[in-house]
């Protein structure tokens, strides 16, 4: 868990400061918002890589155990705040991929429309449109009954979707959320920029010459028939109908600017975005040392030995567990995990045990310093 919480910590400022710049363009136009929200995700999915440790002090630690004997430890389980993120996780993504496997079924049962690329279906109540190799447009049944002119908006507004390739951005944004759901600034990014998206497809659809009146006045018509949300995988061109006022209100403003973020605009938002990723992990490894960096390495003054579970030994596994950890400067092991597992009970028995190890803390300069370890847990039958 320590990798996700500093990641965590790293993806506060991310968001905070992509918030803090959409809020400072409040007069930009919508695109301009939604690329740094995008450059915001991005580079919070980027957290999640894991950083390679410094060179790392080698410790080493064997448990051993009677093949007929007692455990002498209690059996291996997965820490609570783990067990909590990864249901959180996984139901998330769960959710995800059933809506998917929805979507999948309503366009295959929906039947083609008079414009080529578009289908029809009576199971939704809004535009949509999804995918990413071979996108659909997908329209309501009621469409048939509207002007040309309402469908043909409905079309020219989800094709700005596809154009800007909006659906894959948006599935990006909730794998994020599903991996932080725990992080409210995780899924304001995720509305921000679905919210921005939907904004600028309305730009583009008056950019083609609509009169913004006459095109508000198209989207209240949606509206009415709007009783029910959006399939949530999907793009909507309308969610939910009290979504729709702040839209009205940007379509019928005739000083807000509608033009797509031009190339500087885009490049800039790219190379902050990067920049900052490289101050981020530039700070966390100027906070860690490699063992060729200190005066002291830091060394063991008190340990738990882990034990065997009883099915590690009724199975009589032996072999090593290798753990990668910071020992900080008051000598507490910090992010620890896993790099080499054994078994999954021999594996929680080395963490369990090396989180109660207290340390000499490595030191440089006179003063206690954070420096990376890496500890071999042995474990052997006598």
């Amino acid at each position: 868990m320590g990798f996700l919480i500093d990641a965590a910590v790293r993806a506060t400022v991310v968001l905070g400061l992509a918030w803090l710049a959409a809020a400072l363009l409040h007069r930009s136009s919508a695109d301009v918002r939604g690329r740094i929200w995008r450059a915001a995700l991005a580079a919070t999915a980027l957290l999640l890589i894991p950083v390679p440790l410094p060179e790392a002090v080698r410790i080493s630690s064997t448990a051993l155990a009677d093949v007929a004997g007692v455990s002498t430890g209690v059996t291996g389980s997965v820490p609570l705040l783990q067990t909590i993120w990864i249901a959180g996780f996984v139901l998330l993504l769960a959710q995800l991929a059933f809506r998917l496997a929805a979507l999948i079924r309503l366009t295959r049962l929906a039947s083609p429309f008079q414009e080529p690329g578009v289908l029809m279906s009576g199971s939704i109540v809004t535009p949509i449109t999804w995918g990413a190799h071979h996108p659909v447009i997908l329209l309501p049944t009621y469409a048939l009954d509207c002007k040309a002119s309402t469908y043909q908006a409905m079309i020219r507004h989800e094709r700005a979707h596809i154009e800007r390739q909006d659906w894959l951005w948006q599935i990006l944004a909730q794998c994020v959320t599903a991996a932080f759901w725990f992080h409210p600034l995780a899924w304001l990014a995720s509305a921000r920029l679905r919210s921005e998206a939907e904004h600028a497809a309305d730009d583009r659809v008056l950019a083609d010459g609509r009169e913004p009146s006459s095109y508000a006045r198209q989207l209240l018509d949606i509206v009415r028939r709007v009783n029910r949300t959006a399939p949530q995988a999907a793009i909507a061109m309308i969610r939910r109908p009290g979504a729709l006022e702040s839209r009205i209100a940007a379509i019928l403003d005739s000083s807000r600017t509608r033009s797509s973020a031009a190339f500087r605009t885009r490049v800039t938002v790219v190379s902050t975005a990067a920049c900052l990723l490289l101050f981020l992990a530039a700070c966390q490894s100027a906070r860690l040392y490699r063992v060729a960096q200190v005066q002291t390495p830091p060394k063991v003054v008190s340990k738990v030995e882990p034990g065997y579970t009883e099915d590690a030994r009724s199975s009589k596994i032996e072999g090593t567990v290798v753990v990668s950890l910071e020992v900080d400067a008051q000598g507490r092991a910090k992010n620890i995990r896993v790099t080499k597992p054994l078994d999954q009970g021999l594996d929680q028995q080395a963490l369990a045990a090396i989180e109660k190890w207290r340390f000499a803390p490595g030191m440089k300069d006179g003063k206690p310093v954070r420096v990376a370890a890496t500890i071999e847990v042995n474990f052997h039958l006598r």
